[in-house]
């Protein structure tokens, strides 16, 4: 007997202020070690009361553990206070200001959220866009820590003296009205990372992201949007606007490349009369004032374009080189654009641990609500990916990887894409195929069924898991065509009977595999 087979068609810190000097923000090694030596102390005094969660990065194999026992609730707390409280007093005497501030903090382990009170004496304002660069990377520090001890946090909301920044600053934190959505998208603007900025008074030309490790964000992600534009052009077939030049031509204030400068100054060249886009803080007194109006400009251009999507592409900071991964946030005001976010943060997860040496990559289980002023003034639905942090080495070494570089931008467009068309983000997977009992010398068509959403063209792959005959042959066939079904047509030659036991699966262009399913042919005599 032979049997063969045919297959079928089927942030850390910005510009810093005063004498235009840049800092990093870096959490003492003290700090850290304390810190960590007391979560490992808890989780270990409550080893026997633990219940299990859902997990927080989607790479993680176990439950996270939530601690029960308050004395160690308690203990965990007063050392997150204790951490934000340091990190704040070193944030103020950065800016001259010499003073502490008491710092509390209450979790919400129903609602997975946390909120940090500050006490009088500490209030953002416009200049210096709320703090925004100094509290989200403070929110993420904090989250790492909450997380390691057990508690599975996250969203995270600051208050001052009692109050949210929103009912200090009602006007200019308003977020604006939404255009309504169109039936089909036409268009997107990508607005990758940061670039320079001039300092004031003195007029020195500075990068606004810091390099602990030897990443330049300003400069690096501007590659990642390219490798997006590319993805959304050909898959998605929108028009996509940048919000930065990449011209390689010398920006004739500067003397610096295009293609570093901020989006600031690419509009200004754009739109010389339209200072109300890239110029909103003409008299402040800040050094670093020009990152304040970069921020703003890059939503302000999405609104003057009119596009149907903004997405910011940029790379993490935190305080503690331990946290990594990738996060996606949405503005908490505009809770609409939470399913973009998660459908993004899917599609990141599928594509990037479909590829080798990326398996346990960590990708965030859920989109997390936030206040930066760059998705909050687009009237349109707008998302900032934080693809990796560039504060720890292991993501570090992956944002200089093409191949991670490429998945990526890769799963943020089919995250985008899914949610544009309302289908889900789901794994792919193949249903069971049933056994099959063949005739010798005929052949039968089998249909292969699959959930989720593969990048064509895919490929089955047919391999051999048990052979009673010597002729079974594994074969792998591609399928260009969406529309068409995918199918296997099983052959009995010869005249002998026998069984094969098959292991197939489906693999799609991104790299995407299911796991094998398995299944019977057996030719039989009639």
């Amino acid at each position: 007997m032979s049997i063969g087979v045919r297959l079928m068609r089927n942030r850390w810190r910005t510009a810093g202020q005063g004498g235009g000097a840049l800092h990093e923000r870096r959490v003492s090694h003290h700090m850290e070690k304390s810190i960590m030596k007391g979560l490992k102390l808890g989780s270990t005094v409550v080893a026997c009361s633990l219940f299990f969660a859902s997990p927080v990065f989607a790479s993680e194999t176990q439950s996270t553990k939530v601690v029960e026992d308050p004395g160690v609730y308690a203990e965990v707390i007063a050392l997150l206070e204790r951490e934000a409280a340091s990190q704040l007093t070193r944030h103020l005497q950065e800016r001259g200001e010499l003073r502490q501030v008491s710092v509390s903090i209450r979790l919400d382990m129903k609602t997975r959220s946390m909120k940090i009170s500050f006490g009088p004496g500490y209030l953002p304002g416009p200049e210096g866009s709320y703090d925004e660069l100094f509290l989200i990377p403070m929110a993420s520090t904090l989250r790492f820590y909450a997380e390691k001890s057990g508690l599975d946090v996250n969203d995270i909301d600051f208050l001052f003296d009692g109050k949210a920044l929103e009912e200090y600053y009602p006007e200019d934190l308003a977020v604006p009205s939404q255009v309504r959505a169109k039936s089909t998208h036409t268009s997107a603007l990508i607005s990758a990372s940061h670039g320079y900025i001039s300092l004031h008074p003195s007029r020195e030309w500075k990068f606004q992201r810091p390099a602990p490790l030897g990443v330049q964000e300003d400069t690096l992600s501007p590659a990642y949007g390219d490798e997006l534009q590319g993805l959304i052009e050909q898959r998605s077939g929108l028009t996509v606007h940048r919000a930065r030049s990449r011209s390689t031509e010398l920006h004739p204030e500067s003397g610096k490349p295009w293609e570093h400068m901020s989006s600031r100054y690419h509009l200004k060249a754009l739109f010389p009369e339209r200072t109300d886009m890239w110029n909103e803080y003409p008299n402040s007194p800040e050094s670093a004032r020009e990152k304040d109006e970069d921020i703003r400009a890059r939503p302000n251009y999405a609104n003057h374009l009119g596009v149907d999507v903004m997405l910011s592409l940029h790379t993490n900071g935190s305080d503690s080189a331990s946290v990594r991964g990738a996060e996606v946030y949405y503005h908490r005001e505009k809770p609409q654009d939470k399913p973009l976010a998660d459908s993004i943060l899917c599609g990141m997860r599928e594509v990037i641990h479909a590829q080798p040496g990326y398996e346990s990559f960590p990708v965030r289980a859920e989109s997390v609500a936030e206040g930066h002023g760059e998705n909050r003034i687009g009237t349109m639905p707008s998302v900032i990916v934080e693809t990796a942090y560039h504060s720890n080495p292991e993501d570090v070494a992956a944002l200089q990887d093409p191949v991670f570089r490429s998945a990526a931008m890769k799963g943020v467009e089919k995250g985008y894409r899914l949610w544009a068309t309302g289908k889900a983000c789901e794994t792919l997977a193949l249903d069971p195929l049933p056994d099959v009992q063949i005739p010798v010398r005929s052949s039968l068509i089998v249909p292969v069924a699959f959930k989720g959403n593969p990048q064509y063209p895919v490929v089955l792959e047919l391999g051999v898991a048990s052979c009673m005959e010597r002729s079974c042959t594994p074969s792998d066939k591609e399928f260009l065509d969406p529309s068409q079904p995918v199918q296997l047509e099983l052959l009995c030659n010869g005249g002998g009977a026998g069984t094969v036991r098959w292991r197939t699966r489906l693999r799609d262009a991104d790299g995407v595999v299911t796991e094998f399913q398995e299944f019977n042919q057996s030719c039989v005599l009639t």
